[in-house]
């Protein structure tokens, strides 16, 4: 029975050792986490800061995007943005306060399918970025307009009118920006 008891005696400040060793360990995991998540909302915050003090608010370009249908017939879009990069067509002029429906290009090389999209924007004159995209955040096969396009349909909200930059991002890194006017 002594041999039990002291046995026992032995065993607990292990326990109680393992124990604490355990939580340490699980809160260091915890504090990594939020580490990172601390660091993906600084690099976001930075390029947003950055984007805002280009002085580039010059408006986007347009051009006429030409595609082929799954049925043969050829159509065109005009869109506002970089024909290399991204941009979106929709209704033209884009109007304050009224949640109209946009169509997003992506005429870049990498894969996006199914990473995240965010987009923003900065009024001009202003340093308060706004989310404006309702609707699927990213870009998948079904939305296609025509085979071998990568797109996304959304609907965009500008709270008023302005010089807007638009802020796009892919996978949380700022991928492009797009300048427009919202009356």
């Amino acid at each position: 029975m002594k041999k039990h008891i002291l046995a026992l005696f032995l065993l607990l400040p292990i326990l109680s050792l393992v124990a604490c060793t355990s939580n340490s360990t699980s809160e260091t995991s915890n504090e990594l986490k939020v580490s990172k998540e601390e660091n993906k909302l600084q690099e976001s915050t930075n390029e947003i800061e950055k984007a805002v003090t280009e002085g580039n608010w010059v408006l986007s370009s347009t051009f006429d995007h030409s595609i082929e249908y799954e049925t043969g017939e050829e159509g065109s879009y005009e869109i506002v943005g970089n024909k290399d990069t991204v941009g979106f067509t929709g209704p033209f002029p884009i109007i304050a306060k009224d949640s109209q429906k946009y169509f997003w290009f992506y005429f870049g090389k990498e894969n996006v399918y199914n990473k995240p999209v965010e987009v923003k924007a900065i009024k001009k004159g202003t340093e308060e970025t706004v989310n404006i995209l309702s609707g699927p955040s990213n870009f998948y096969k079904g939305a296609e307009v025509s085979p071998d396009s990568v797109n996304m349909p959304s609907h965009l909200k500008f709270p008023s009118a302005g010089v807007w930059k638009i802020l796009v991002f892919i996978d949380e890194k700022l991928y492009e920006s797009i300048v427009v006017e919202v009356v």
